[in-house]
C-alpha cells in the first residue's frame, strides 16, 4: 500500500540536541527578514556589497577565510563573511571572498547587472514606502514556532508564494526606469548537520538562482547549497502536447458516443413514452439495448456506443446485480478502499515534510491504542488480496463446471490484461506528462512526483514486472505494485485452480505447498535484513518497501482467498452453522483479526520485538488476515452473516465498488497534488487529519468516476463489442 516510507526522527542525543539549538539560534538571530533585509535595503547595503563583489570577482576561492567562518560547512565553495552590527542597529555585510566558483570550472559567479541593480532599486522603493517593494520583504519566508516540530524533516520557513507572484513593480533609479515581476525561490541549507532549513526569498524575476544563492551566501545564510525556483507560466513541453492530443480524441469519442446513444437510441423512446425504467435495471455487465429497442446497433454502433457516457454512467450507477452475486464484497471494497486512503493521507503528509509537529503528534498518537489501525494499515492490501483469489476461484469453478472443465485460455489472460491494462496506462500516461502544469507552488515539483517522467520504467509497469526490479523506490507509480503482483498471481493460478477442479487433493497440496514456501520465504528474508515488524517501530527499515513488494511474501492472503473460494462454490453458498458455532467463529476470528491490527502497539511504543518474533509476525500475519477476510465473505454468503451481512451488502455500496479499481489507481495523484499545491505547513491533529481523509475520500472517487467513465467503461465495452464475450456475473 505504502512506499518510501522513512520514520520521521522525533528522537536526538543531548549533543545533537546542543549543536542543534546553537545553529538555530544562529539562524533566528541572523535570519529576520522583516528587520534585516528591510534595513539592508534601506541602509544601501547592497549597494556597498555589490561594490565589493565586482572589486572582488578575481578573488581566490582558496584565500583564507575571517574569523568566524563555518570552517565545518559540507559547503566547501560557499563564501566566508563577517556581520558587524553598527550604533544605529542597521547590520551590513563586509564580503571577505565573494565569489562563487561553479563545481566543474574555477570561473567566479557574480550576480548579474540586471539583477543587481533591480535588487537596489527595490532597496530604494522601499525607503519610499511604496507597497510592492514591501511586499517583497514580507513575502520572505520567517522564523517561526516549533523548530523543533519536524526534526526527520527540513525545517520550513516557507513564506508567502503567492503574494511574491503577485508583485508588480515599476520603479525608477538613477534615472533608469525598472520594470519586473516577484520571483519566488527556495533556498536549502544546513543547520549544523542536524536538520535543512528551507527558506522563501522573494527577488526580482530577473534574477537567476546562482544570483539568489550568491545574495543568500554573501549576506545572511552562508550555508545554502541550493536554490530553486518555482517556474510560472511553464510552456508545454511535447511530451504534454501529445497527452493532451490523445485527450482530446478520447473527449471527442465520448461527445460523439453519448451524442449517438442518446439521439438515435433513446431519443424514439421518450418521444413515444415508453416506459423507460429498464434502464435502472441493468447491471454493470449488460448493455444498455435490450430486444425491445426501436434501433438495434450494428458492429460500428455497438463501437461507438461504448463510448457513450449515457450509457455508461447508467452501468456504473445502477445498483442491481445478478443472481448468486456475493454482494458483501462490495462494501468490504469500499470500505478497504477508505482505509488505504486513510493510511495514505497520514503517512504521505509525512513523508512530503510539509508538517509542522511531527515530533509531537506522532509519537502521542502511537501511544494511542485506538491509531493502530492507521500506523498499521498494511493488513488493508491484503484483503484485496484475499477479495481478488477468492473471486477469481469461484467463477473460474464455475465456468469450469459449465464447460466441462474446459477453458479458453488465451481469453482467460487477455480478458484480465485487457480490463486492467488500458485504463492504468492511459492514467499513468495523464499523470506523468500533465501532473507538472496542474499547480505550482513553492513545493510544487518541476518535473512532477516521478523520477524522469518514468522514461526508464513505464515498460516495467506495462508488463506488470515493475515490483521485481531490486530498489522499488524506483518504481512508477509506486502504489502500483500492487497491480503487478496481482497480475502475477493470476498468470500462474491456473497451477491450482486446474488440479483443484479435477482432483482436489492435488490442487489442496499445491496450494499448501505455496502456501508454506510463502511463509518460509517471507520469515527467512525478514530474519536475514532484520526487517521491522513495523516502519513506525525505530527499526531497520531500509529493505522494507523492496521485501514488502515482492510476490513471494505476498502471495498468501491471496492462496487462501482461492480455498475459500473453491469452499463457496462446492457449498454453492449453502451451509447451515449451528448458531453457537457461529457466535464463536465470529467471536475468534474477530480476536485474531485484533491481534493483527493491535499487537504491534508495544513494538511501535519502544518495545521493539526481537528479530525471529518480528519474522514470525511478518511471515504469518499476512495469511491470518486472509482468512479473517475469506470468513467475513464465507459467512455473508452463507446466510451466515446477520447484520455485519446487512451492512456490507447496502445496495449503495455498488457503484462505489465499482469504482475502486480506478480510486486506487487516482488516490495518491490528488493527495500528491494536495500536498505540493500547499504553501502553509500542516499543523496535525485529530480534526485536521478527519478532515483531510474525507476530502480525499470524496476527491478520489470522483476523479475515479471521470476516469471510469472516459478510460475503463469505454474498454470493456469495446471488448463485448470486438469479441462478443458473454460477461460473467460478479
Amino acid at each position: 500500500m505504502m512506499e518510501t516510507i522513512e520514520r520521521p526522527k522525533f528522537s536526538i542525543t543531548p549533543k545533537e540536541a546542543d549543536d542543534f539549538i546553537a545553529g538555530a539560534n544562529d539562524i533566528l538571530s541572523g535570519i529576520n527578514f522583516k528587520n534585516l533585509f528591510l534595513q539592508a535595503f534601506i541602509a544601501g547595503g547592497f549597494d556597498r556589497w555589490d561594490s565589493n563583489l565586482q572589486d572582488n570577482t578575481t578573488t581566490n576561492a582558496n584565500a583564507p577565510s575571517t574569523p568566524g567562518t563555518d570552517l565545518t560547512s559540507p559547503m566547501s565553495t560557499r563564501a566566508s563573511f563577517t556581520t558587524e552590527k553598527t550604533n544605529s542597529t542597521i547590520q551590513k555585510t563586509t564580503v571577505s571572498q565573494t565569489t562563487v566558483n561553479t563545481q566543474t570550472t574555477n570561473q567566479p559567479l557574480v550576480v548579474s547587472e540586471l539583477c543587481r541593480n533591480q535588487i537596489n532599486a527595490t532597496g530604494e522603493a522601499i525607503s519610499r514606502r511604496e507597497l510592492w517593494a514591501l511586499a517583497m520583504v514580507d513575502a520572505f519566508g520567517k522564523p517561526q514556532s516549533n523548530i523543533l516540530g519536524s526534526l526527520g524533516s527540513p525545517i520550513m520557513w516557507i513564506g508567502d508564494y503567492d503574494e511574491c507572484m503577485s508583485i508588480q513593480a515599476n520603479t525608477e533609479r538613477d534615472k533608469k526606469k525598472y520594470t519586473f515581476k516577484g520571483q519566488f525561490c527556495v533556498a536549502s541549507s544546513n543547520v549544523n548537520n542536524i536538520a535543512v532549513l528551507n527558506l522563501g526569498v522573494c527577488v526580482p524575476n530577473s534574477c537567476s538562482k546562482t544570483d539568489v544563492m550568491i545574495l543568500l551566501k554573501t549576506t545572511v545564510l552562508p550555508t545554502v547549497y541550493s536554490v530553486s525556483c518555482p517556474e510560472h507560466d511553464r510552456p508545454l513541453d511535447t511530451r504534454a502536447t501529445i497527452v493532451l492530443v490523445v485527450c482530446s480524441i478520447f473527449i471527442a469519442f465520448l461527445v460523439i458516443g453519448t451524442c449517438y446513444d442518446v439521439i438515435v437510441i433513446q431519443w424514439p423512446s421518450w418521444s413515444k413514452d415508453e416506459d423507460d425504467s429498464n434502464a435502472s435495471e441493468i447491471d454493470e455487465n449488460t448493455h444498455l439495448i435490450n430486444g425491445q429497442a426501436h434501433n438495434t446497433p450494428g458492429l460500428l454502433g455497438k463501437l461507438i456506443l461504448s463510448f457513450s457516457v449515457y450509457t455508461n454512467i447508467t452501468k456504473i450507477l445502477s445498483t442491481t446485480q445478478g443472481a448468486g452475486s456475493l454482494t458483501a464484497i462490495n462494501g468490504i471494497r469500499f470500505i478497504t478502499m477508505t482505509w488505504v486512503i486513510l493510511g495514505h493521507t497520514m503517512i504521505f503528509a509525512l513523508q512530503f515534510g510539509v508538517v509542522d509537529n511531527t515530533s509531537r503528534w506522532l509519537p502521542d498518537h502511537l501511544n494511542r491504542i485506538s491509531f493502530g489501525p492507521i500506523y498499521n494499515a498494511f493488513p488493508a492490501v491484503d484483503t484485496f488480496f484475499a477479495l481478488s483469489g477468492l473471486l477469481l476461484t469461484y467463477l473460474m469453478m464455475k465456468e469450469l463446471k459449465t464447460n466441462n472443465g474446459k477453458l479458453n485460455w488465451p481469453m482467460f489472460y487477455f480478458h484480465r490484461f485487457w480490463r486492467l491494462t488500458p485504463p492504468y496506462m492511459l492514467i499513468l500516461m495523464v499523470y506523468v506528462s500533465l501532473f507538472p502544469y496542474i499547480g505550482e507552488g513553492p513545493g510544487w515539483p518541476r518535473d512532477g512526483p516521478e523520477v524522469n517522467y518514468c522514461e526508464h520504467s513505464w515498460h516495467r509497469n506495462f508488463l506488470y514486472v515493475n515490483n521485481l526490479f531490486v530498489n522499488g523506490y524506483d518504481m512508477c507509480m509506486a502504489w502500483s505494485w500492487y497491480l503487478a503482483n496481482d497480475m502475477q498471481f493470476y498468470v500462474i493460478s491456473p497451477l491450482i485452480l486446474l488440479p483443484l477442479f479435477h482432483y482436489h487433493l492435488v490442487g489442496v497440496g499445491i496450494l499448501l505447498a505455496f502456501l508454506v514456501g510463502s511463509t518460509i520465504a517471507c520469515g527467512v528474508l525478514s530474519a536475514h535484513d532484520d526487517l521491522p515488524a513495523s516502519i513506525f517501530d525505530g527499526g531497520n527499515s531500509q529493505n522494507f518497501f523492496n521485501e514488502y513488494v515482492k510476490p513471494w511474501n505476498r502471495i498468501t492472503p491471496y492462496l487462501i482467498g482461492m480455498y475459500a473460494g473453491y469452499l463457496l462454490y462446492k457449498t454453492d453458498c449453502k451451509v447451515r452453522i449451528n448458531r453457537f458455532v457461529n457466535i464463536f467463529a465470529w467471536l475468534a476470528f474477530t480476536a485474531v483479526a485484533c491481534t493483527v491490527l493491535y499487537g504491534l502497539h508495544k513494538d511501535v511504543t519502544g518495545d521493539r520485538l526481537s528479530t525471529d518474533v518480528a519474522a514470525l509476525y511478518t511471515a504469518t500475519h499476512r495469511m491470518v488476515w486472509g482468512a479473517c477476510v475469506c470468513w467475513v465473505i464465507f459467512a455473508c454468503a452463507t446466510g451466515n452473516g446477520g447484520i455485519i451481512n446487512t451492512i456490507l451488502s447496502w445496495k449503495g455500496f455498488v457503484p462505489l465498488s465499482r469504482l475502486t479499481y480506478c480510486a486506487y489507481l487516482v488516490h495518491p495523484i490528488v493527495i500528491y497534488y494536495y500536498l505540493a499545491r500547499r504553501q502553509r505547513l500542516i499543523h496535525l491533529s485529530d480534526t485536521e487529519v478527519t478532515y483531510e481523509f474525507l476530502g480525499h475520500v470524496v476527491l478520489s472517487y470522483a476523479v475515479a468516476f471521470v476516469a471510469s467513465l472516459a478510460f475503463e467503461s469505454p474498454m470493456m465495452g469495446l471488448e463485448k463489442a470486438l469479441l462478443k464475450r458473454k460477461e460473467r456475473k460478479r
